[in-house]
C-alpha cells in the first residue's frame, strides 16, 4: 500500500537559544522568540517567615511552556507505537493525529488516527496509554529560566500549581527540569477533584510555601482557573496576555504582562504596591 509522500515523525528537539545582540540588558523586552501531591527541593537554611517573605505561585501548562508541545511530543509517541505494533507507518499516524488537532475535531486524533488507518477503535485506550506515559520532549518558552533564576536569587519562593493528572504532569515537570528552578510543585487534583480554581488547591500552594495569600502572586494565563481561583483567597494576580484572549470588565489579573521576561519587575512593583496600601 502506497501513502504517498509523508513527511518524517519530529523529533521535538529544542532549538538553540536565540540572544538578541542589541539588548543591553537581558530583561528588556524586545527578544521573544506516579507522583506524591507536592514535590519538594530541599533547601539548606530555609529562614522562618517573616514580613518580608513573599512568593510567586505559577501555572505551567500555557505559561511556562507552550501545552501544544506536550500534544505534539505525545503524538509522536503514539506515531512510533502504531508502527512498531501494527505496521503502519510513523509518518502517517503523526500526520493523521496532526491534521486532526488543527480542525474541529480537535479531541479526537487517536480515533480519527484509527479509522482512517485501518486500525479498531478498541485500540484507542491502550494508545492513550501510550500517550499518556511517554516521557515528553519539552522546553521552557523563551526567558523563563532567566526570570526563575532571577526571582530566586532576590528571594521569592517559587511554586507551580498544576492541573491535570499528576501522573502526567509529573513527567512534564521533569522533562522541563523545573525542579532545579522552584521550591514547591503541587498537583492540584491530588488536592481536589478537578483541581483549580477550586480553593482547596490554592491553599494547598500556600501551605507548600510556607505564605499566605497576601505575600503571594499567582501568575498564569487562564482568567478562570488562575485569575479568578487565586482572588477567591484574596491573592493578587498576574496573567500572562494568549492572542485571542479579552476579559470582561473587572474579570482581569491584577498585571497583564506580554512576556516572561516583564515578570520579575512586574510582581516586585505589584507586590511592593500592595504593602505600601496596607502600610
Amino acid at each position: 500500500m502506497s501513502f504517498g509522500h509523508i513527511p518524517p515523525v519530529p523529533r521535538l528537539r529544542q532549538p538553540a537559544r536565540w540572544e538578541n545582540p542589541w539588548v543591553a540588558s537581558p530583561w528588556n523586552d524586545t527578544a521573544e522568540g506516579d507522583s506524591t501531591s507536592t514535590q519538594r527541593r530541599s533547601r539548606p537554611g530555609r529562614r522562618s517567615i517573616g514580613e518580608g517573605d513573599r512568593g510567586l505561585i505559577l501555572d505551567l501548562d500555557d505559561t511556562l511552556y507552550p501545552r501544544e508541545r506536550f500534544l505534539r511530543s505525545g503524538f509522536a509517541a503514539v506515531a512510533r507505537h502504531v508502527e512498531a505494533a501494527h505496521g503502519i507507518p510513523a509518518e502517517l499516524a503523526y500526520l493523521l493525529m496532526s491534521r486532526t488537532y488543527a480542525t474541529e475535531q480537535r479531541g479526537q486524533e487517536l480515533q480519527v488516527m484509527c479509522d482512517r488507518a485501518g486500525l479498531s477503535r478498541a485500540l484507542v485506550p491502550s494508545l492513550l496509554d501510550v500517550f499518556r506515559r511517554h516521557m515528553p520532549i519539552l522546553w521552557l518558552n523563551h526567558g523563563v529560566s532567566d526570570a526563575l533564576h532571577m526571582l530566586r536569587a532576590t528571594g521569592w519562593r517559587l511554586g507551580i500549581l498544576t492541573n491535570g493528572l499528576p501522573s502526567v504532569q509529573f513527567r512534564k515537570v521533569a522533562a522541563l527540569e523545573l525542579m532545579s528552578l522552584v521550591d514547591e510543585v503541587v498537583y492540584a487534583e491530588d488536592h481536589v477533584t478537578g483541581g483549580k480554581p477550586a480553593v482547596a488547591a490554592f491553599e494547598a500552594a500556600l501551605r507548600s510555601l510556607e505564605l499566605s495569600a497576601d505575600q503571594c502572586i499567582c501568575v498564569g494565563d487562564d482568567l478562570v482557573r488562575d485569575v479568578r481561583g487565586a482572588r477567591v483567597l484574596g491573592m493578587r494576580t498576574i496573567r500572562l496576555s494568549r492572542p485571542g484572549v479579552i476579559a470582561a470588565p473587572g474579570a482581569d489579573a491584577d498585571v497583564v504582562i506580554d512576556s516572561f521576561r516583564q515578570l520579575p519587575d512586574a510582581a516586585r512593583l505589584l507586590l511592593d504596591t500592595v504593602t505600601a496600601d496596607v502600610a
